[in-house]
């Protein structure tokens, strides 16, 4: 079954997964407190963990795209088989690597003696081996992250997974009032995580540090190892209506441009600068998926950029690789004496970003050796049958 591949999708999973990785390399600089951007010039860069919201989206959106036709009519043991085995080889491989690169080393800074990030490891126990192993570690099983801490959504993205495929048929059969209301729910549940399950979240007590609802703004949707499966479903849903609303060619002629893309683009930064709700923000997401998949000549001329491709090939990895990678700097660093855990230090401004920029090189480099030396052979030797369409969707 040929289905073409919306290339301009690519680099802006792409761009989604550098701001992921800026983000947290701006909270282990400023040990939880911004330093790349400082908060009282623009609060974007603390809410750029609504990316992870991006990428729900995007996963309903290009999931109705690839595997909509195969579940339009029903659901048989055999196709939901093959599918399963397709998302398993996207996303499973680089999920064990990482998981099992964190656990050797943190097994190996204890042995010579590095102390315990209480943030960072506070749950890596043998118990969240086997949640994180059976992709459970964000099913309400913890009260706070464990091991590779990005990985979260991949536990809610597996789970959305397997129940797709009986929402493609229901969700067909939907007239433009029954998917406007679908819509209304999505937010709706978005709008519950800000008012009543972000105060539901608990912590462990070894940090007791911290507030129950630390890093939790009252209009934040920034739930994750709690209740983080409803931020995904909720998304994911709303990818899968903006893709109906595709197939009808909804609204195309107004988000197919280029200039639509720049004012919604420019409306998505604004809502991040002003720290407006979260919910407003997400909104401008569907949006900017739509206009990017219709795409136009200023759009296409932008996206069809190489190095914008190839950052998008490269997403999952970045998303998934770039936190080991700074476990591992910050403990050769404590290792060293450079910094330690009780005093670190905070480089200022300009030292941060010449630090991020170096960082994001690294991460680029490994990025571009796990996808082509683990991703791609392992999809292939998993699932040998499949096609060689792109239907990678980060999970972030």
């Amino acid at each position: 079954m040929n289905t073409s591949y919306l290339s301009n999708l690519t680099p802006l999973r792409g761009i989604a997964a550098l701001l992921t990785v800026i983000y947290h390399v701006d909270l282990f600089l400023g040990n939880g407190v911004n330093v790349l951007i400082r908060i009282e010039d623009s609060m974007a860069l603390s809410r750029m963990y609504l990316m992870v919201d991006f990428f729900f989206i995007l996963s309903g959106f290009i999931m109705c795209h690839v595997y909509g036709k195969w579940f339009a009519e029903s659901v048989n043991s055999t196709t939901f088989k093959k599918f399963t085995i397709a998302r398993f080889a996207r996303v499973y491989p680089l999920h064990l690597a990482t998981l099992l690169f964190t656990i050797v080393l943190f097994y190996i800074s204890a042995q010579l003696g590095i102390p315990k990030n209480p943030i960072l490891q506070v749950e890596n126990t043998g118990y969240s081996i086997v949640t994180n192993l059976l992709l459970l570690h964000s099913m309400n099983f913890h009260h706070w992250f464990s091991w590779v801490h990005a990985s979260w959504s991949i536990s809610t993205e597996w789970w959305a997974y397997m129940i797709f495929p009986f929402l493609v048929r229901p969700f067909m059969k939907l007239n433009a009032l029954g998917r406007v209301l679908v819509v209304l729910l999505c937010f709706a549940g978005y709008v519950s995580i800000m008012f009543f399950f972000v105060p539901l979240v608990t912590l462990p007590p070894e940090l007791s540090f911290l507030t129950p609802t630390a890093g939790y703004p009252k209009d934040s949707l920034n739930v994750a190892f709690q209740f983080g499966f409803l931020r995904c479903l909720f998304g994911f849903v709303l990818g899968m209506m903006m893709y109906r609303g595709f197939e009808m060619n909804w609204g195309k002629k107004v988000l197919g441009n280029g200039y639509t893309m720049l004012i919604l683009t420019l409306g998505l930064f604004l809502s991040l600068h002003f720290a407006l709700a979260d919910v407003i923000t997400v909104s401008f997401f569907p949006f900017l998926l739509l206009s990017g998949a219709y795409g136009s000549k200023a759009i296409d001329r932008l996206f069809v950029n190489k190095a914008l491709q190839r950052l998008g090939d490269w997403s999952f990895s970045i998303y998934l690789v770039h936190q080991p990678l700074l476990y591992l700097i910050t403990n050769i660093l404590i290792y060293t004496q450079v910094t330690n855990l009780e005093a670190p230090v905070k480089p200022d401004p300009l030292a941060s970003w010449i630090i991020c920029i170096v960082f994001i090189a690294l991460t680029l480099l490994v990025s571009f050796l796990t996808y082509r030396f683990l991703e791609v052979p392992a999809r292939q030797w998993i699932n040998p049958k499949s096609k060689t369409l792109q239907d990678s969707v980060l999970t972030s």
